[in-house]
């Protein structure tokens, strides 16, 4: 429920908004990405646990729209991380693994606006940003019921900064560094054991965008 209201949110803003703005005259841009991005679990010892490494990987996917005003953009973008590991039962610090496999998932979707230092003729483009996280996390295991499947989703906070280089007339890639903060309510199975309750962490994203 929550990112349906979540994608409607970014469709009306877009809808309403940006042909004011284009009525005005404004040098309205934009452009599509794609990415390869990892993002280093803050839950690091429940992560750890579970698949013996704390890092996610994924692909991902968005779409900008530059100089709403001035150099300011707004950025709409999902992304989908995955890990293998095994499901795990946590005494008193002791990890004790249970042979069933666990596939890992989480889905950020993210609402952010930034600023691009960009000048007429530059080639790199450096820029920072930040905004709200929709965080869909999802747990299955061979075998599962309905009941046994883990389906959650929370919000938190997301910021960045990256540069863009331009590679051939509409083309440019670029990296990007962020942090996301995404709180668990009420953490339970090894987040609990471990006391930790948050699914954010220190990301990386390799891009390649079309646009302007």
């Amino acid at each position: 429920m929550r990112t349906r209201v979540f994608i409607c949110a970014v469709l009306v803003w877009t809808i309403s908004v940006i042909p004011a703005l284009a009525q005005t005259g404004a040098p309205i841009g934009g452009r599509v990405f794609v990415s390869v991005e990892g993002q280093s679990m803050t839950a690091k010892d429940t992560f750890d646990a579970i698949a013996g490494e704390s890092t996610m990987f994924g692909v991902g996917g968005g779409v900008e729209v530059h100089r709403l005003w001035r150099q300011v953009f707004l950025r709409a973008s999902v992304s989908r991380l995955q890990m293998e590991g095994e499901r795990v039962f946590v005494f008193d610090g002791t990890v004790f693994r249970l042979g069933i496999p666990l596939d890992v998932q989480l889905t950020p979707i993210e609402l952010t606006a930034g600023w691009r230092f960009d000048r007429e003729g530059r080639r790199v483009v450096p820029y920072l940003g930040g905004g709200m996280v929709l965080m869909n996390f999802r747990e299955d295991s061979p075998g599962d019921t309905a009941s046994e499947r883990v389906r959650k989703q929370y919000t938190g906070s997301v910021a960045f900064v990256g540069v863009d280089v331009s590679a051939w007339q509409f083309l440019s890639v670029g990296a990007e560094v962020g942090f996301r903060m995404v709180k668990v309510t009420r953490p339970g199975g090894a987040l609990g054991a471990f006391r930790e309750d948050d699914l954010g962490g220190a990301t990386m994203r390799v891009m390649v965008s079309v646009g302007r």
